[in-house]
């Protein structure tokens, strides 16, 4: 065999390898692709991540400066979801706004297009130490499970910039979670005070 025809084999066997990595990715596309019900259209272009207007007429309940660590499948925490750059880390701007039924959770990437959660999507939030990739010493990383139109449950993560803010978000996060609705409607004076701005 010949050099040539040795090279020629091997840029062969790297386009198959290759093309199976690229159909892989398709498919595993097409398995989350009920996932991009959360995506905004539109990405934060201009090196930092957006910070909601001061003339917003919403109020908001908790904005907090952090990490967007990923979204994954609630089944296995380690399979990423790339449609829409769901599984792209970047830095980010969470906004929880209390009072609006379609974008309860806004998280706006640097450099990515804009996450949101409805209320009524959102299953539960807890604290982790690592998702996807991404691990930290104690308990601190936000992890949002909200479910899609066609039951498909998701799972976001956050991780703040700041340790205060984990209480805050977990605190303006509690009233909206259906795992609490219960809790929600045993408490609901004392759970609005704590929730308003």
């Amino acid at each position: 065999m010949t050099r040539l025809q040795a090279v020629g084999i091997m840029l062969v066997a790297l386009g198959l390898i290759y093309a199976l990595l690229y159909a892989a990715w398709l498919r595993k596309r097409r398995q989350h692709a009920s996932a991009a019900i959360a995506v905004e259209r539109h990405r934060t272009e201009d090196g930092a991540a957006a910070a909601p207007s001061l003339h917003d007429e919403r109020p908001a309940t908790v904005v907090a400066e952090g990490t967007y660590v990923s979204t994954t499948t609630a089944e296995n925490r380690f399979e990423r979801v790339t449609i829409g750059g769901l599984g792209n880390r970047s830095r980010a701007t969470l906004t929880i706004t209390r009072g609006d039924a379609d974008r309860l959770v806004r998280i706006d990437r640097q450099g990515e297009s804009t996450v949101t959660i409805p209320a009524a999507r959102l299953v539960s939030a807890r604290r982790d130490k690592g998702m996807a990739g991404k691990v930290v010493g104690a308990k601190r990383i936000v992890v949002l499970q909200w479910r899609t139109e066609d039951g498909d449950l998701y799972e976001t993560g956050f991780l703040p910039r700041y340790k205060a803010d984990v209480d805050r978000i977990e605190s303006a996060l509690w009233w909206h979670s259906s795992d609490d609705q219960s809790a929600h409607d045993a408490k609901p004076t004392e759970t609005e005070g704590e929730a308003t701005p």
